[in-house]
């Protein structure tokens, strides 16, 4: 979770801005409104921004900085799921849902990232089990921190932080008639307590920007999200439940069995409580227009809580774990390396990289060498399952993703840009991860939507001024006109896009 955290640059467009804002919230001293190149972004409450502040302040801006907490909050994640399980069911089951979590690709690396899910992730994980152990113990303490990890989930994205927990803790309840609850009247203090947390920074940010967040995060980014597509994030009803079966690989190559064992009469109350949470997170984002991968995350330790029971279960019957999973494993292990190799050899920009593909085959050598030595024994072929996926994800983290991203134009243009004097602007679309690759002096980039504008601009600088522009080639037919001679251009990392970078010399270029 912590090593190599700044190995890979920000460039990833969510990443990109998520730090920038901080980073610009950070140079005003502003822990209120959330600026991206300074202008207002509705996109996401400030929590994340708050984390990341702190740690600019104590450890200056930079990579590793930007996703420190985040890797502590999938720390504080994982330690939850193990504690809480271990409370409620066993310690065996909490260590294997516990390495459901450990095992994952896709959590280990969500984890890396300066975003808000991961503090989502950790304050909801937290919240549910609180909620969970207060049903069960009725003590006031679960009811509280319930109460506060989940205002604290709501600062970091907003009210279906509150609304999909309340509904898997509701069925909780009805499934189990605890009516009770309904007439405690400490629900109203956790009410209270709930409000004082989760509502002061939102009004304040309400008054600050005279209601622009409000209309613009919950109108915009809630309830258009849900009722259509936006910015291409669709799909069709079940890429959800195929992004939560790939991202908690390898556990969830044995979900059919796990699922047929949770209508067991001796189910612990805690594993029935993981399938209905994630049965609500899968169907509530399945029906939902947008979609996205790290969306139904949240409930990765409760469904990881279900796989844990099913390997447990198993490795405590000493028994085998069923040899179909060993062989879909090794196709997926053949695909993602094969995958790895073409994915690197198209890209112009990466095809030298392309032997980095050959470290993706530790997981099909390593599903060959489990189907040989290890499958007749659970144990020791969830053990041997473990080591292969270690060394793989330590590869892909640690080696191979900060290697291929190193090559990104930001990266690249970066220090064509920093190396020169000349006044910055941009034009129309360009790089959202460049802002947070320079100087503050440079920032924020002055971005022109009208190519006269921009040629007004250029003639109204000073001789022997240099002007640089970023933009990207689809826009070089509006800019021919200008002069402008290009500096270098590099396409973005696995996408359409290619970012070119042009420099005018008034008295020169016209």
């Amino acid at each position: 979770m912590l090593a190599r955290l700044g190995a890979a640059p920000v460039y990833i467009l969510d990443e990109a801005k998520n730090a920038q804002c901080a980073r610009e919230m950070f140079l005003r001293n502003d822990w209120v409104v959330p600026t991206f190149n300074g202008e207002l972004r509705t996109d996401k409450p400030a929590l994340h921004y708050w984390f990341m502040i702190i740690s600019f302040k104590a450890f200056g801006v930079g990579e590793w900085q930007a996703r420190i907490f985040s890797a502590l909050a999938g720390l504080g994640t994982i330690f939850s799921t193990f504690y809480f399980v271990r409370r409620h069911a066993n310690a065996v089951v909490g260590f294997f849902a516990s390495l459901a979590l450990v095992l994952s690709t896709h959590f280990l690396f969500e984890f890396r990232l300066a975003v808000p899910d991961p503090y989502l992730i950790f304050f909801t994980t937290l919240g549910l089990f609180a909620g969970f152990t207060w049903l069960q113990e009725k003590k006031w303490k679960w009811l509280l921190l319930a109460s506060g990890s989940l205002a604290l989930a709501t600062l970091a994205k907003g009210p279906v932080a509150l609304g999909l927990p309340g509904i898997c803790l509701l069925i909780c309840i009805v499934w189990q008639r605890q009516w009770w609850v309904f007439k405690d009247w400490r629900l109203l203090l956790a009410g209270l307590f709930y409000i004082l947390l989760a509502v002061p920074w939102y009004y304040a940010v309400h008054q600050r920007t005279q209601g622009a967040f409000t209309n613009g995060f919950f109108l915009e980014h809630n309830i258009n999200r849900f009722s259509s597509e936006m910015e291409g994030h669709g799909g069709p009803f079940f890429i959800t439940l195929l992004i939560v079966l790939l991202g908690l690989l390898p556990f969830t190559v044995f979900i059919v069995n796990a699922t047929k064992r949770i209508f067991k009469p001796q189910l612990p109350p805690i594993v029935f409580f993981g399938a209905v949470v994630a049965i609500v997170y899968v169907v509530f984002f399945s029906i939902s227009s947008t979609k996205l991968p790290n969306y139904p995350m949240p409930c990765y330790p409760f469904a990881g809580l279900v796989l844990g029971y099913f390997i447990s279960d198993f490795v405590q019957r000493r028994t085998s774990l069923p040899n179909y999973g060993w062989l879909v494993l090794l196709v997926i292990g053949v695909a993602l390396s094969a995958g790895g190799f073409f994915a690197l050899q198209l890209e112009k920009e990466l095809a030298d990289l392309k032997w980095l593909s050959l470290g993706l085959m530790v997981l099909p050598l390593g599903m060959i060498v489990l189907w040989l030595r290890f499958r007749q024994s659970a144990a020791r072929s969830v053990l041997a399952l473990s080591g292969t996926y270690f060394l793989f994800n330590a590869y892909v983290l640690w080696v191979a993703y900060p290697m291929v991203y190193q090559r990104n134009p930001v990266t690249v243009l970066a220090k064509d840009i920093q190396s020169t004097r000349a006044v910055l602007v941009a034009y129309k679309d360009y790089n959202a991860a460049f802002n947070f690759n320079l100087p503050p002096g440079d920032l924020p980039l002055t971005v022109f939507s009208n190519a006269d504008q921009l040629a007004l601009f250029c003639m109204s600088q000073e001789q022997g001024k240099d002007i640089l522009i970023i933009s990207r080639t689809d826009k070089l037919e509006e800019l021919n006109k200008l002069g402008a001679r290009e500096v270098k251009r590099h396409r973005d990392l696995f996408e359409i896009p290619t970012t070119v970078l042009l420099r005018f010399s008034p008295g020169k270029d016209f």
